[in-house]
Parts: C-alpha cells; sequence; structure tokens
C-alpha cells in the first residue's frame, strides 16, 4: 500500500471544535498579533497546539511538542494545509509563551473567558472578587 499515511484526531478534534467556537484562537490572535506574513503558526495556533499537547502529554519537555503531532491530522485539526507537526517546536512555542507572558496571562483569560460567555449566551449572576491576600480577624490595637 504505497502512498497511504494514516493520521489521528482521537479527542482532539473535539477539544479543537470547541477551541474554535469558543474564538480562543481568535482572541489570541487579536490581542497578540503575529508580526511576519511568512509565519506559519500563528500565537492563537500555538495557544491551541500547548491545549491540545497539554491534554497528553502534561509533564513533557515543550521541545517535545513536535513528537505529539507527528500522527495528528493537521489540516483537520487547525485548517491548513502548510502546517507540518516541525512547526510546533520549542522556538514557536517559546515566543508565544513569551508574548503571553509580556500581555498578562490574567488579562488574556479575561477576554478569553468574556468571548467565550458572549458566544455561549451565559450571563453570569455572581462574581467572586479577591481583593486582599490579608485577612484579620479581631480588632485593631489603638
Amino acid at each position: 500500500m504505497n502512498g497511504v499515511k494514516t493520521e489521528s484526531m482521537d479527542h482532539y478534534g473535539l477539544v479543537m471544535g470547541i477551541i474554535e467556537e469558543l474564538g480562543i484562537m481568535d482572541v489570541v490572535d487579536k490581542e497578540l498579533p503575529t508580526k511576519s506574513d511568512s509565519k506559519i503558526v500563528t500565537h492563537g495556533m500555538a495557544v491551541a497546539a500547548m491545549i491540545l499537547n497539554g491534554l497528553e502529554y502534561a509533564n513533557k519537555q515543550l521541545y517535545l511538542t513536535p513528537r505529539f503531532f507527528e500522527k495528528k491530522a493537521l489540516k483537520q485539526l487547525f485548517g491548513s494545509d502548510t502546517l507540518e507537526a516541525k512547526h510546533f517546536n520549542k522556538e514557536t512555542l517559546g515566543r508565544t509563551l513569551d508574548k503571553l507572558f509580556d500581555y498578562g496571562v490574567s488579562e488574556l483569560y479575561e477576554k478569553i473567558a468574556k468571548k467565550a460567555l458572549d458566544v455561549l449566551g451565559l450571563v453570569p449572576t455572581t462574581i467572586h472578587l479577591d481583593s486582599t491576600s490579608f485577612h484579620l480577624d479581631g480588632a485593631y490595637i489603638s
């Protein structure tokens, strides 16, 4: 059987569908635009790749990420004909992690959560705010 290539999606197709439906890659790409037109992997794609990778290779080194994607159906998962497993290398993912740090992961998470609420049509009825890390029981001594 020459020319036969087997790729799998496993449960990653379902997870990627949720990532797309919630617009996670879109939010990341809007907030962390890629400056190079020749770049194959956007920051949004890198974040999605790290989410997928984290479901199986949670405690593996970053440089092993291409190995994780070697037999995955990348065209179906990411919608790109030019994407290859080698593109999810430690330099690409590292640049994205640096951008996430510089932007602020909490700030980006807030935007992703807002987008998810909008897409799902959810309206929060309660809010939790932990505004301090100090706690006092009793009375101050005057």
